[in-house]
This record gives C-alpha cells, sequence and structure tokens, in this order.
C-alpha cells in the first residue's frame, strides 16, 4: 500500500536517502561545534551545578573515580551540544518530513515538537532547580542525624541526576505523542495497538540502551514509564472513533465488515448539503469540492486510511469527475469510491420538496452494495411508513433517458433497477400510496 498525494513528486528512495544524509551531515557537523564550544567552558558549569546540589557547605564532595569525571565532562558538553542544536534539529526534522505527511499528522508533529521542548525546560529546571536539592539536603539531614560521616561522590551525584532528567524527557515526550494523537483524532481504540507498538517500543528500548549502568533498576523505571503513559492516555487508547460514534459497522450479504463513510460533498455550492437528522446507516463528512480542492482530498484520505474504511460514497456527484490521482490512492489501499449523484436528482425539481430528507433516505436504502438487493423492500417500506406521501413517482429508467424530467414538490422520486419493481410495488401496495412507474419504452 502506497499514496502518492497530489503535491508529493515521483524521487527515487536513494534521493530520500541523501537527502536524510545530508540532513544528518549537518547536524552532527553543528553538534560538534557546539560541543567544542560548551567544553571550553563546562568545568565552569559543572562547578556551579555541584555546588548548587551540594546539601553541605564544605568537606563531604569528593572524587572517587578521575576517569569517569573525564567521561562526565565530555558527556555534558556533549549533552549541551544537542541542546543548542536543537532548534536546528526540530526544523531538518520537519522539513524532510513534512512533504510526506497528512493534514492530521503534520498538526500532530508540530504540536510535539512544542510540548517537547517544554518538557525538556520544564524537567532540566525543576529537577536541577528544586527536586535533586531537596532530596539530597533530605538525605543529608538524615546521615547527620544518624551521626555519620557524609561523603558523597560528585559522579555518581551528577550520573543520577542525568539520568533522572533523561527518563522525564523521554517519558514526557511519551505521553505527549499519546495525548496529542488523540486529541487531533489519530489514537482511539482502532488504532491503539499501532500506538503502542511504537510509543511503548521506543520509550523502553532508549531507556534501556541509554541508562546501562543501572541493570536491573532501568527495567523497573522502563516498565513504569511504560505503566505511566498508559494509564495518563487510557481516555484516548479505549475511546471511540469521532466519525463513527455511535455507528457500528455494516455486515454485507457475504458476512463481511464493511466500514463506509459518505462525503456529503456540496460540489461547490452546485449540489444542496444533506438534510439535517437524515437517518443514515453509516458516518457522513462534509465537503465543500472535493473535486477542485486538494487539502479535502487529502483529509478524506486520511480517514479512510485512519479509519480502515471500505467504502467511499460521495453524496453529489457519481465520483467519475474526481481525480485519477484520488481514484488511484482510494485503490491502492482497498477503499472502494462510487457517488449517488444527487445533482442529477435534484435536476428533476425546480420547486424545493418537503421529502428532501425521506428521498435521500430512499437513495441510500436501495444501495445494492454493500446490501443485497434482494433485501430493497426491507429498507425501503420502513422509511414509507414513517412518511407523510401520497404519491410515489419509482423511475427505472437510465439516467440519459430521465434527463429534464420534472417532478412536483409533493411527489416523492424513487429511482430503482427494473429488475426489482414489481417485488417493490407488492409491498408499497398495502401503505395505500399512490405510485408512478416510470419505465423504458420498448
Amino acid at each position: 500500500m502506497s499514496l502518492q498525494l497530489e503535491h508529493d513528486r515521483q524521487s527515487p528512495v536513494q534521493e530520500h536517502f541523501n537527502e536524510l544524509t545530508a540532513r544528518v551531515t549537518l547536524l552532527l557537523f553543528v553538534t560538534t561545534l557546539a560541543t567544542l564550544a560548551w567544553l571550553t567552558q563546562v568545568d565552569a558549569f559543572l562547578d556551579a551545578l555541584l555546588r548548587h546540589l551540594n546539601p553541605c557547605d564544605e568537606g563531604c564532595l569528593n572524587l572517587y573515580d578521575p576517569a569517569r569525571w573525564s567521561a562526565i565532562r565530555w558527556m555534558t558538553a556533549a549533552i549541551l551540544g544537542f541542546i543548542t542544536a536543537t532548534p536546528l534539529l526540530l526544523q531538518q526534522a520537519w522539513s524532510f518530513a513534512r512533504p510526506g505527511l497528512l493534514p492530521a499528522e503534520r498538526t500532530w508533529m508540530k504540536y510535539w515538537f512544542i510540548a517537547g521542548i517544554l518538557s525538556m525546560f520544564l524537567a532540566i529546571t525543576s529537577t536541577i532547580g528544586l527536586f535533586f536539592p531537596m532530596i539530597f539536603e533530605t538525605g543529608h539531614r538524615t546521615h547527620e542525624s544518624m551521626l555519620l560521616d557524609a561523603r558523597y561522590d560528585a559522579v555518581h551525584m551528577l550520573s543520577i541526576v542525568i539520568a533522572v532528567i533523561w527518563t522525564e524527557i523521554i517519558v514526557a515526550c511519551g505521553i505527549f505523542a499519546m495525548m496529542l494523537a488523540g486529541i487531533v483524532g489519530m489514537l482511539n481504540k482502532e488504532s491503539a495497538d499501532w500506538w503502542r507498538l511504537r510509543v511503548y517500543g521506543v520509550v523502553f528500548l532508549l531507556l534501556l540502551a541509554s541508562l546501562p549502568e543501572f541493570g536491573g533498576l532501568a527495567v523497573l523505571m522502563s516498565a513504569f514509564a511504560v505503566g505511566s503513559i498508559e494509564l495518563i492516555s487510557r481516555r484516548w487508547l479505549h475511546a471511540s472513533s469521532p466519525i463513527f460514534r455511535g455507528q457500528k459497522p455494516i455486515m454485507d450479504g457475504e458476512g463481511g465488515i464493511r466500514n463506509i463513510l459518505m462525503v456529503d460533498c456540496e460540489c461547490d455550492g452546485a449540489a444542496l448539503p444533506s438534510p439535517p437528522q437524515l437517518n443514515a446507516p453509516f458516518p457522513l463528512y462534509s465537503a465543500h469540492s472535493l473535486c477542485t480542492m486538494a487539502s479535502e482530498r487529502e483529509h478524506v484520505l486520511e480517514l479512510a486510511l485512519r479509519h480502515r474504511l471500505t467504502d467511499l460514497i460521495i453524496s453529489g456527484c457519481s465520483s467519475e469527475p474526481l481525480p485519477n490521482s484520488f481514484k488511484s490512492n482510494c485503490k491502492s489501499i482497498g477503499c472502494s469510491l462510487r457517488g449517488m449523484n444527487l445533482l442529477k436528482t435534484q435536476s428533476h425539481r425546480t420547486l424545493p420538496s418537503p421529502f428532501t430528507r425521506t428521498e435521500l433516505e430512499l437513495k441510500i436504502a436501495c444501495l445494492q452494495d454493500p446490501w443485497p438487493s434482494s433485501t430493497v423492500h426491507e429498507r425501503i417500506i420502513p422509511i414509507l411508513k414513517n412518511s407523510s406521501i401520497k404519491e410515489l413517482v419509482i423511475d427505472t429508467r437510465s439516467p440519459s433517458e430521465s434527463w429534464g424530467m420534472q417532478i412536483r414538490p409533493d411527489q416523492l422520486l424513487l429511482e430503482l433497477d427494473r429488475s426489482l419493481l414489481e417485488s417493490v410495488k407488492q409491498h408499497i401496495k398495502p401503505l395505500g400510496i399512490n405510485t408512478i412507474v416510470l419505465e423504458t419504452i420498448q
């Protein structure tokens, strides 16, 4: 399955690899320069940081492993260099990924970047500025109350601080990834497993790979992180799809499950919108002009992908005027495309009718896919029983033969296949509705 959006351009895979390599090389170069610049100031930075974290006035902070201290210096300079290059990282990532993203995915990625920056800032400031000084001070007082000779390892102290901040950032990014996906409609109970696999997998592997010195504690921290994300994201993980809320999938004549969406397209103002309180067995999505607006076609494709649609029904036209690229994309994701051609039905009226909603419900009921044609009367009769019509015009002719036909406002039009006429007439007869049948003249 592959999508070729209208703003996409055909390019070989190697070209994408070359672009990615160029962007990563630029990032590594800028990060290296920033790291080397920070290396000249890292001693003063670490000295100020340790003075801030030191719970005692003097004499209790020691260096037991000079080799690890050198590693801490380099790691701190590298982290500061990475933070310095973060704006460039976000810009390069956005420029590289944006052309291949659908509208909701672009919104999600943009807000996730912002949330990631905020979480990193809050994690660093709160952990170093408030949390650890308080923890170290409490521990030091405990040691003094027990008359212990307090001696603290500066390297170990900094390692714990860095590990906690790193864990907080990863967990916060995972939480925001799930929350934002739920807010923009990408996460629901249908797509929950897809998101769990990717977010939880990345979080778990990052924590295990970056905290090897903590051993079993790293595993516990990873499990706790995944559990926290699951708990906070529970609202969206178990939520129904917004567009299918209150609707159930349809079972076709062969027992297959069909997810159908009707696109209520106004055809750039030529077609009337669907009447309110329409009793349709599948959800409706409103569009202004699917044929002329690429952004609306992208959004419909995104809905088809996200909700695994099997059928797209266009209300206004027959779906033939839609661009071939859109048709190809629907076919590539396994979504059939067809239209109800309400523009033709509207052309039969010059005056408004009070039965517009009933007429559209009948047109939906006459669909022979996904329902079998043999049960058309079972879907039509309940609609007619609940209406107040007195005269029903049954048109069994082809669209070319019925062109130019006009019906009165008090008449209701039912377009029906010729083979179903007799069966439907038998079931309509007990309702006392006067019927006018329009047939092809042999």
